[in-house]
């Protein structure tokens, strides 16, 4: 089983937490409450044996301070390092483009897999400006990275980093995506549901969702649900571990009714195919 969204954070971050919290805005707005847990990857190890877990993709995190971009990039790497064949880690970039072009290059020499979890203004109120941007996708395009971004859904009860972007605006982000493989977290804020949209759908076919956080914001008939629309084959499984479990969902997408050959591509297969494993 592939659990392509995790979170671990080093030393330093967990040791001045406080202080981060108070400092970073998006980082305050989830870690100031010490009820998120926040963990490293010997946790998310323990945790990997517990569940049935083999390889974790483990996220970078939005940090505003290029310095603690870097920082946390390292410790990914690191982890990495230790742990090649069951920790592969995504690295955060910072916004300016030729800043974030040379820490794509040089955590592409440590290992980097991917870039993400971004968050293009969807821990907030406004989506970057795409142009503004461009540089920094056309920059992931080319190295051939896949790009994970947070999303959340526009409507429902409120919780601790939930920001308020519309579908359209997630619409706008995936047009200005193309030739990208993208992956939506927490179910693209619903996203997946406009591709009974012809036109949606087109220009979606290089755009996956995952599954983090869905027992606390969906029914679990969504797995069904967004088979039927989109197929197994872009569905990934991610727990946003320590927020939940990983046997969690795999019980409900049981319960659900996912059959055995669904369930293997959302649990490992789909993983393998994007991750080139």
């Amino acid at each position: 089983m592939i659990d392509f969204h995790t979170h671990i954070f080093s030393n330093h971050t967990r040791d001045h937490r406080d202080h981060l919290a108070k400092n970073d805005p998006i980082f305050s707005r989830i870690y100031a409450d010490t009820k998120a847990r926040i963990i490293g990857v010997e946790e998310l190890l323990e945790a990997m044996e517990e569940n049935g877990v083999t390889t974790s993709v483990v996220c970078g995190f939005p940090w505003e301070s290029e310095e603690q971009v870097r920082r946390e990039n390292d410790y990914l790497l690191e982890s990495h390092s230790k742990y090649p064949e069951r920790i592969i880690p995504f690295i955060m970039l910072p916004e300016e483009p030729e800043a974030a072009a040379a820490e794509m290059k040089r955590c592409l020499q440590g290992g980097a897999r991917g870039v993400g979890e971004l968050a293009p203004g969807t821990y907030g109120d406004r989506m970057w400006d795409i142009k503004t941007t461009k540089p920094l996708f056309e920059a992931i395009k080319e190295e051939g990275l896949p790009l994970l971004i947070h999303v959340n859904e526009p409507v429902g009860h409120p919780y601790p980093g939930k920001g308020r972007l519309g579908i359209s605006e997630i619409g706008v982000l995936v047009e200005a995506l193309q030739g990208m493989q993208v992956i939506l977290a927490h179910w693209g804020g619903g996203f997946f549901f406009y591709e009974l949209m012809p036109e949606i759908a087109a220009i979606c076919k290089d755009v996956y969702y995952d599954t983090a956080a869905s027992p606390f914001l969906y029914n679990k008939m969504i797995y069904k649900t967004a088979i039927d629309i989109v197929g197994p084959q872009r569905i990934l499984f991610g727990s946003d571990y320590p927020l939940i479990p990983p046997v969690r969902y795999v019980r409900e997408m049981k319960e659900a009714g996912v059959g055995a050959k669904e369930l293997e591509a959302i649990l490992e297969g789909n993983a393998q195919s994007l991750l080139g494993q």
